[in-house]
């Protein structure tokens, strides 16, 4: 029982740290490098990732032209899919409920005094038929984004934390 509710604090805690619950704090921006923090709650999988739009985009301003409309709406699309960029162990049969993302370039018009380095802050949460089952993480990032390099990721979970920094050639988180 205390380690169950242990775990539930450490996820809140990790929650509460995360880029989506602090956003109007500004912090460190650094382009190739993404941040992936994920909680592990039972049956429920969170995932909140920061990533600066250049590596998403390859640029990081409002967008002006055709072209980068296009670009913002393709990205809003794809990363609306979560499956298609987060695989949580197949075992553990695993369905989003939740996508959230928030970025100045999905609003309709720029924001008054928006600076020159934007964000994408994205919130996935995912329920688990099976999360016993529930070892690993296969982020597809890289995928069509060349501009991400690194995804430094943060897990707490049922088997306590975990950190990793992801690459092209190392998707896979495990906990």
């Amino acid at each position: 029982m205390h380690l169950r509710i242990g775990m539930v604090i450490g996820a809140a805690l990790l929650v509460a740290a995360t880029p989506a619950a602090s956003s109007h704090e500004p912090g460190p921006h650094q382009h190739g490098v993404a941040k992936l923090q994920i909680a592990v709650d039972g049956p429920v999988l969170s995932l909140f990732l920061d990533s600066p739009l250049d590596n998403l985009l390859g640029f990081e301003h409002y967008p002006s032209t055709r072209q980068q409309k296009t670009a913002v709406g393709a990205l809003r699309e794809r990363l609306h899919d979560a499956k298609a960029v987060f695989v949580p162990t197949p075992a553990a049969r695993c369905a989003a409920t939740t996508v959230r993302l928030k970025s100045p370039v999905f609003e309709s018009k720029p924001a008054a005094g928006a600076g020159p380095h934007a964000d994408l802050e994205a919130e996935y949460v995912f329920r688990c038929d099976f999360p016993d089952r529930l070892r690993d993480l296969e982020v597809r990032l890289f995928d069509g984004f060349p501009g991400m390099r690194r995804i430094d990721v943060q897990v707490a979970g049922p088997r306590g934390q975990v950190a990793a920094a992801l690459s092209a050639s190392q998707r896979t988180v495990a906990w």
